[in-house]
């Protein structure tokens, strides 16, 4: 009796398991689901005009053209279903690679005086030996094309390093024969990378347009803190460090991306246990690295092969339209401007599951994009610091500095309070309270920080209040 009790729950377990399966792969997709798989819409008919596929290719040695280099490895992932990297191991694709610590290369860049690093480096920036001059040239080049990120359902990420030593040799070899020039360049570069913040279709695109976009900031904030300005800087600072546009700010293709990825995951089984037993990318780790967002950042917002304690996968169309309206819900949220993001068991919680599947597959994944939504606040707040930097830079007797930050108007206020940026007396600093949304008195280590120089006014106005209030 027993064992007929067994073979009965058995075979009853079987076949709603089965039913659960085959029903689920039975169902039609929602238009929302179907809409959020849509690839962008592209415009370049020729890929040898477009310098996504010159990125690719950058590194290529010198007697190969890297958009071709670039265009051939990108058809080698769209035709070989289950490749996670671009093939950089081919010969001649990395011949330029830069293997020395990014630290060491224009160590002046990130000093307190820049300008002075220029100009005492000015023979040897104007005078590039042949692997840096290839590369520089590279840069010049793919500036001057139309740009539209083709790595959308793709997980390959580019490799980055040599570009991004390129822009800087730009912008130094710029400022090194005159101010006029490198502001002229760093604008250039800025609108390069801005435009392509705004279109990007990936995660690892738009963290490497930030990535850029910092690095200028960063220089330009150590420009502008000098007491002595020059003219040229500051007359360009309103073209450069705008505040963020709401698509620029928006992560609603980097999430369709994920989504696209997840759903193909799914329908091919293939590649994505095999990416999870694996380690990370180097170009995953240095894109991780130089935008400091946590090591398993990428990772953390990939979708996982779900499957049952039986070994088969059980993310059914229910749970997939789920995950859609969860994207959704997510890209309204990254348009609207500063807010929490949502989290998916606010939106649907176990309870919507049956039974069944509750046992058989009883963990959500929840993907963390808060990382990649604090990045973007983090850019933002940098470029309203830096045109508060200039602001600043004017005379300004009849108000003292934390007023000026409040009546420069809401568009330069802090993204993370919604409140002027805040200003240190003794550090002689303006911050952002940054993530934690604490004010640490300007503490690199947790504020958002750049130095300011006042033109000095009356000891009374200056020992005015701080306005250092927490934030919660």
């Amino acid at each position: 009796m027993k064992y007929l009790v067994i073979g009965t729950v058995l075979i009853w377990t079987i076949f709603q398991l089965s039913s659960f399966i085959w029903s689920s792969k039975g169902q039609s997709a929602s238009p929302l689901f179907t809409s959020l798989l849509e690839p962008p819409r592209y415009h370049l008919t020729n890929p040898y005009e477009n310098g996504y596929f010159y990125l690719l290719g950058f590194s290529a040695e010198n007697s190969l053209d890297p958009v071709k280099v670039g265009h051939e490895m990108w058809l080698e992932i769209s035709s070989t279903h289950g490749s996670i990297d671009f093939d950089y191991d081919k010969p001649g694709r990395s011949s330029l690679q830069i293997q020395a610590p990014i630290e060491q290369i224009l160590p002046f860049w990130d000093s307190e005086n820049p300008a002075g690093g220029f100009h005492n480096m000015q023979v040897q920036v104007q005078t590039l030996g042949g692997h840096d001059h290839v590369l520089l040239a590279r840069y010049e080049h793919w500036l001057a094309m139309p740009f539209e990120d083709m790595g959308f359902g793709h997980r390959a990420i580019p490799r980055f390093v040599e570009m991004f030593v390129a822009h800087r040799l730009y912008i130094a070899d710029g400022f090194s024969r005159q101010a006029t020039l490198g502001m002229q360049r760093l604008k250039q570069d800025m609108q390069m990378w801005r435009t392509i913040l705004r279109d990007a279709t990936t995660v690892s695109t738009k963290v490497i347009a930030q990535i850029v976009i910092t690095d200028n900031l960063h220089l330009l904030s150590n420009l502008l803190s000098q007491r002595a300005v020059n003219p040229a800087v500051l007359a360009m600072i309103p073209h450069i460090a705008p505040p963020l546009t709401t698509t620029e700010a928006s992560l609603q293709w980097p999430l369709r991306h994920q989504f696209a990825l997840g759903v193909h995951d799914h329908e091919s089984r293939t590649f994505a246990m095999e990416k999870q037993t694996q380690s990370l990318s180097p170009h995953e780790q240095w894109l991780a690295h130089t935008a400091r967002l946590p090591e398993q950042a990428f990772r953390l917002i990939s979708h996982p092969h779900r499957r049952s304690f039986l070994g088969i996968p059980l993310q059914t169309r229910e749970t997939w339209e789920m995950y859609a309206t969860y994207y959704d819900a997510m890209i309204r949220a990254t348009e609207a401007g500063p807010s929490t993001l949502l989290k998916i068991h606010e939106l649907a919680g176990t309870s919507r599951n049956g039974t069944l599947e509750n046992f058989v597959s009883p963990n959500t994944f929840e993907p963390d994009w808060d990382p990649f939504q604090y990045q973007l606040r983090e850019t933002d707040a940098r470029l309203r610091l830096a045109s508060l930097q200039a602001v600043l830079q004017r005379s300004s007797p009849q108000s003292t500095v934390p007023n000026r930050l409040a009546q420069v108007g809401s568009a330069y206020y802090d993204p993370f309070s919604g409140l002027p940026m805040l200003w240190s007396s003794t550090q002689q600093k303006i911050y952002s309270v940054g993530k934690d949304r604490y004010d640490d008195g300007g503490d690199p280590t947790f504020d958002i920080s750049v130095p300011a120089s006042v033109p000095h006014k009356r000891p009374s106005k200056e020992s005015a209040p701080t306005h250092r209030t927490t934030r919660h």
